[in-house]
């Protein structure tokens, strides 16, 4: 039941972010400059990370079948590394239909979704580079 949970926090964070985007791209210009923030970017930015953190655990959890739990871990957090790759690598594809102008809608949400998928990404590799 713990998984269905961790699921449905990271399809909340989905929601959110969508919410999110919803609003950057119904705002005015510019959406993402040193003088200037929207603020549906943070609400994008906070749905996007919600939903990242969210995933190693419901992972963890889908791979009870595993009895030893370092494994479950390692398996989980190597999806989870994946996962936002992938993810950002989405958001790029995205920034690069939008020339990456961050004052432009799709712009602004391919740079704060990369940088969120980034900090995961940086997240999970100083964990594994310097972890116990």
């Amino acid at each position: 039941m713990r998984a269905r949970s961790l699921l449905l926090v990271g399809f909340g964070g989905a929601v959110v972010a969508a919410i999110g985007a919803l609003g950057v791209a119904s705002g005015e210009e510019p959406h993402l400059s040193f003088s200037d923030l929207d603020p549906w970017l943070v609400v994008f930015a906070l749905g996007t990370l919600v939903m990242l953190g969210a995933a190693p655990y419901a992972i963890f959890d889908r791979h009870s079948g595993i009895e030893n739990e370092d494994e479950r871990w390692d398996r989980a957090l190597a999806v989870w590394g994946g996962f936002s790759v992938l993810t950002g690598l989405a958001f790029l594809a995205l920034g690069a239909l939008g020339s990456f102008a961050p004052s432009s809608a799709s712009g602004a949400i391919a740079w704060v979704g990369a940088g969120c998928c980034g900090l995961v990404f940086e997240t999970l590799a100083q964990f594994v580079l310097f972890g116990d």
